[in-house]
């Protein structure tokens, strides 16, 4: 009998969910390393190494949803174009965050952002109500990358890695704001909605870098020496993000949070350590404390899940601003719009409403 044969139901998934978390991570750490060798080529472009990947999304997963007929999702064109721009200006980001000189080790903790993002986000606009236990979580990852700031100054060997640093950020920003609008296109569905949102940011993904290029970068493609490297270093690229954003989609269905948040940690590992050994950055002293900090913090935050709430109100959380001061002033409450009454001042409503906004 076979090891896998011997273990119960529940291992197997567990390792095969670690497998998948591990092609993850590994994925992560070669878009790194082949954007360095861009970077170091003189060749890196951020829009036009991702116009290729929207391009491959756009030509597997959109056509095939169109003629399969497969079913879509009820959203607006304009819902898929903003979704669309901010994958692209997310992707722009990182990838301008490995230009000039800097310690390409420590931008995967900057990155880690995303997830306070998200959960600020998803409180706003997807009614998420978060545990003391997310809020902890939080915390400890935005120490983690304020540690990774201060360790980090413009001057000695990296002159360019604050500015790195802050693209980094903006990039984790982006990621945030696409993520939250993946997932609410992907909950309106099962398989299909994962086909149909790839093949989305395929299709306007690849329309706004077409003009981003042309716009931004044309001048620098044209100086750039392609060579038989060059070509192969993008093409590695943007094969590498093409199974990425393939996989992330698979794992994401298949999976828990915890498993992929922790898989983006082990990233950062095998990239502080990768980089250092092909490309000699010395990994700094705090790097560690930053990186463990934000495991402990990714840790607590994952052990949880948020409470979705009702999402009739689209203005609940201004309400839920309104009713805290209204309880101090005194004022009426203002009721949910599903409610049957748009206010409510008897003693024994306020009480059980109050109750849910606790």
């Amino acid at each position: 009998m076979s090891i896998t044969g011997m273990l119960s139901p529940e291992a197997r998934r567990q390792l095969t969910n670690a497998a998948y978390g591990q092609v993850i991570s590994l994925l992560l750490v070669i878009t790194s390393v082949f954007t360095r060798y861009l970077n170091d080529a003189n060749a890196s472009l951020p829009t036009f190494q991702t116009l290729f990947l929207y391009g491959g999304l756009t030509v597997t997963y959109l056509v095939y949803h169109v003629v399969a007929k497969r079913p879509r999702v009820d959203l607006p064109w304009w819902y898929w174009a903003i979704l669309g721009l901010v994958d692209v200006e997310g992707n722009y980001c990182v990838v301008l965050a490995f230009r000039g000189l800097s310690n390409f080790a420590v931008m995967g903790l900057v990155v880690h952002m995303t997830i306070p993002f998200v959960t600020i986000l998803s409180f706003l606009f997807l009614r998420r109500k978060y545990l003391p236990v997310h809020i902890i979580g939080c915390i400890l990852a935005i120490a983690g990358c304020t540690l990774i700031f201060l360790a980090t100054t413009q001057d000695g060997d990296y002159p360019d890695q604050v500015k790195s640093n802050l693209y980094a950020l903006l990039g984790s920003l982006g990621y945030a704001v696409s993520n939250l609008l993946n997932e609410y296109a992907v909950k309106k569905g099962g398989i299909d909605a994962n086909i149909e949102c790839l093949g989305m940011i395929g299709i306007w993904g690849l329309v706004i870098s077409i003009i981003q290029f042309y716009c931004l970068e044309y001048d620098q493609f044209k100086a750039v020496d392609w060579d038989g490297a060059t070509i192969g270093y993008t093409f590695g690229y943007v094969l590498t993000m093409y199974v990425f954003y393939t996989v992330v989609s698979v794992f994401l269905r298949v999976t828990e949070a915890l498993m992929f948040n922790l898989s983006m940690l082990t990233s950062d590992l095998y990239a502080a350590l990768l980089i250092r050994w092909i490309f000699g950055n010395i990994v700094p002293t705090l790097y560690w404390p930053a990186w463990g900090l934000e495991v402990v913090g990714i840790v607590l935050y994952s052990l949880r899940e948020p409470i979705q709430l009702r999402r009739d109100d689209p203005n609940w959380w201004l309400n839920k601003v309104w009713n805290a001061i209204a309880l101090r002033l005194g004022l009426p409450i203002k009721m949910p719009v599903d409610s049957p009454a748009l206010y409510i001042d008897t003693p024994t409503k306020k009480d059980s409403y109050v109750e849910q906004l606790a």
